[in-house]
Parts: structure tokens; C-alpha cells; sequence
């Protein structure tokens, strides 16, 4: 696969993460409250899932032999779950309260954490998964530092399309539904490409060629 269209697809999926990250503080924050808890334990389940995702695909990365397929699952996964998840901040309200009701302090920060890792801890696994695809062992400086440039500027956008743009336009609904579809849609043409690939001899002894 061209390392440009490889760059251009980890750029998307730092953007769509920021976008989520935006994007689902805003309904769980009406119903935890925007208390510096609620927020800090949003920001904390992300980068601990980030951690805990690169940390759990470290081995598999390594070993697999279709590294773009299984970047084309993992973004599927991510889609999926994000078009899942504003149904689960609805059925959160009432298991908060009951719980708050019988004395469980730490509800809050209990439910969010369960509900935000496992996408926190998919989009860690895409840079074990992305870096097996991408980077040359003897270009390894060079190719780490663009992966880590290209993603940091699709987390610069996300924010801003997120905040000034997707949100104001279309809603907080439609925002989180409109990047779990480019996760989706990135997902689906990862796997197509993998596929021809496979075909076309462009995996050998799991190494791609580019």
C-alpha cells in the first residue's frame, strides 16, 4: 500500500478520536455535571486506554501478517462501538443514580471508565498496528517521527472540526454518528485494500510492500 494513503488513514483516525473525545464529554456532563471529576476522569480514561491499547497489541503487532487488516478491524470496532455508545450515556442516568442513592461515592467515575475504554483502548492499539505497516526497521526514526506528526495533526483538527464546525452545524447526535461512519467507511476500504493486496502478492512472509 502507497505509505501516503497509510499516513493519510492514521490521520483520520486521530482526528475522529478527538472528535469523540469532544463529543462525548458534552452528554456525559449533563448527566454527571460538568464537575472538574467527571471531566478529569474522561481525559484520564483516554489516555490510559491509549496506554493500555498500545501495551495489549504490542505483541500482536509484531507477529501479525496482514498489520493493515487488522488496522482495517480495529477502525471497524471503533465505528461500531461509536454508533452504540450514545445509547448507552441514556441507559447510564438511571444505573447512576441508583447507585449514587445506595451510597456508591464512586459511581461516577466507575461508569465512565467503563464505558469510554474500550474505544480509548482500540484507537491505542491502531499505533503498535499502524507502525508494523508503516515503518522500515532501517528507516525507523524518520518513519516513527512522520506517523507521530501525521496523527498529531489529525488531533489538532478534531478539536476544531468538533467544536467549530461538526457540533454547531449538525448537533452532538449527528457529530458522533458522522465520525463513527468514517471509522466505518475507513475501516471497510482498509480491509478492501488488504484484500487486493493478498491477492496481488503484495503480502509476503508478513511484510507488505510499498
Amino acid at each position: 500500500m502507497n505509505k501516503k494513503i497509510l499516513l493519510i488513514a492514521f490521520t483520520i483516525s486521530g482526528t475522529t478520536a478527538l472528535i469523540y473525545e469532544i463529543v462525548w464529554s458534552r452528554p456525559l456532563q449533563l448527566i454527571f455535571g460538568s464537575t472538574i471529576y467527571a471531566v478529569s476522569t474522561i481525559l484520564t480514561t483516554f489516555f490510559v486506554g491509549f496506554a493500555l491499547g498500545s501495551y495489549l497489541f504490542r505483541n500482536i503487532a509484531d507477529n501479525v501478517k496482514k498489520p493493515l487488516a487488522l488496522f482495517g478491524l480495529i477502525q471497524l470496532g471503533i465505528g461500531l462501538y461509536g454508533l452504540m455508545i450514545l445509547g448507552l450515556f441514556k441507559a447510564l442516568t438511571p444505573i447512576y443514580l441508583a447507585l449514587e442513592s445506595s451510597g456508591f461515592q464512586s459511581a461516577q467515575s466507575v461508569l465512565l471508565f467503563l464505558v469510554l475504554i474500550i474505544p480509548a483502548t482500540l484507537f491505542g492499539a491502531t499505533w503498535p498496528v499502524i507502525n508494523r505497516a508503516y515503518v522500515k526497521i532501517e528507516r525507523r526514526g524518520e518513519d516513527f517521527g512522520r506517523l507521530y506528526s501525521f496523527n498529531s495533526f489529525g488531533s489538532f483538527l478534531g478539536p476544531i472540526l468538533a467544536g467549530l464546525v461538526l457540533i454547531p452545524w449538525w448537533g452532538i447526535t449527528n457529530t458522533s454518528l458522522f465520525a463513527a461512519s468514517i471509522n466505518i467507511i475507513l475501516g471497510l476500504l482498509t480491509l478492501i485494500y488488504s484484500k487486493k493486496s493478498e491477492k496481488n502478492g503484495g503480502e509476503k512472509s508478513g511484510e507488505w510492500r510499498f
